[in-house]
């Protein structure tokens, strides 16, 4: 890779928006930091017509300073929905029928409400095969916005990464670090989020969910449970609770298959060489600690058929158990 100076000055300009913001400590408040540590501009051999502008920060960035930067400066303007897209990380091949019914409601999704879609970045699994859907896009004067946000130790050739508003040209490795992944071409910009570690998939998670949390604004806070029949009724008056909410944004977690792994290691060590480790990790800091609902994909295999099986057996379950209530009484 070659970093040559930036032809843009966006980020020079507004680069001071996420630059230390400091208090008075006399006063008995703390230090908030943005913690930028580089920024700049990507260009991809596979997509030389793309660009894609990135910011690297501590794991310990203000989120809500991130996500006024975010949906301000940066993008323009909020998105009416946000689908934060997790699964499988390794090759991953999606029966045909399902692949076209998923890339025309994804592109359909995106296109029509102008829904930002968030990854993990990486050009493995589901992440490349979403960005290989957005770039199918027909409608190249209204991009759709992908995000990825990913560990900066995590990301290959992440070195040349650590510049200051240069035009960095990205080229795959010709070989790959265990530990690392290259980036994913069609994503149109990334966040990296620097703990200090390397080749320790994970470290982004935390810090993904609570974004995503300040996105919404507490969209789903009021429910403390989400079914498919009050969620699609909420998705659907996206648009009539914007006026009313202006400050909430709807925010989906859409899980596509997901490997075995997550279900014996998630929870016990989500810090992982091993990119399939770290799902059910993913969904637990989404849906238990900051309230995202999740749709699992069933179809899609592996954990998402496990989840959905086990969602099943609940219902039927509840159903009989209800059954027996109505007819003690």
């Amino acid at each position: 890779m070659m970093a040559v100076p930036s032809r843009s000055n966006f980020f020079h300009k507004n680069i001071s928006k996420l630059a230390v913001f400091s208090v008075d400590r006399s006063n008995n408040q703390f230090t908030e930091s943005m913690c930028v540590k580089s920024y700049g501009t990507i260009t991809f051999p596979d997509n030389r017509s793309h660009q894609a502008d990135f910011i690297r920060i501590s794991n310990k960035a203000s989120v809500m300073h991130v996500k006024e930067f975010l949906t301000g400066e940066w993008s323009g303007e909020r998105p009416s929905l946000v689908i934060s897209i997790t699964g499988g990380a390794k090759k991953y091949n999606m029966k045909p029928r399902l692949l076209r019914a998923f890339q025309r409601g994804l592109l359909k999704v995106a296109r029509t409400t102008g829904a930002w879609i968030i990854t993990g970045g990486m050009n493995r699994g589901i992440m490349k095969l979403v960005g290989e859907i957005v770039e199918t896009n027909p409608d190249r004067s209204r991009p759709i916005q992908l995000i990825g946000i990913a560990t900066w130790g995590c990301v290959s050739g992440f070195e040349e990464l650590d510049v200051q508003g240069s035009i960095v040209h990205y080229a795959k490795p010709s070989s790959e670090t265990k530990g690392q992944a290259p980036l994913e071409p069609n994503h149109t910009k990334f966040i990296f989020v620097d703990d200090e570690s390397k080749g320790q998939y994970g470290g982004e998670i935390a810090f993904r969910a609570k974004l995503e949390k300040a996105i919404s604004g507490g969209f789903f806070a009021s429910k403390t449970t989400t079914n498919s029949s009050n969620l699609n009724a909420s998705l659907s008056r996206t648009s009539s609770l914007q006026s009313e909410q202006s400050d909430s944004v709807p925010v989906v977690l859409l899980v596509v298959e997901g490997g075995p792994n997550t279900v014996r290691t998630g929870y016990r060590n989500y810090l992982s060489t091993n990119l399939i480790d770290i799902h059910l990790f993913i969904v637990h800091e989404a849906v238990v600690q900051n309230n995202i609902p999740a749709v699992f994909l069933e179809g899609t295999g592996r954990c998402c058929d496990l989840f959905s099986k086990a969602f099943q057996l609940y219902e039927e379950n509840r159903q009989k158990f209800e059954h027996i209530d109505k007819t003690r009484k």
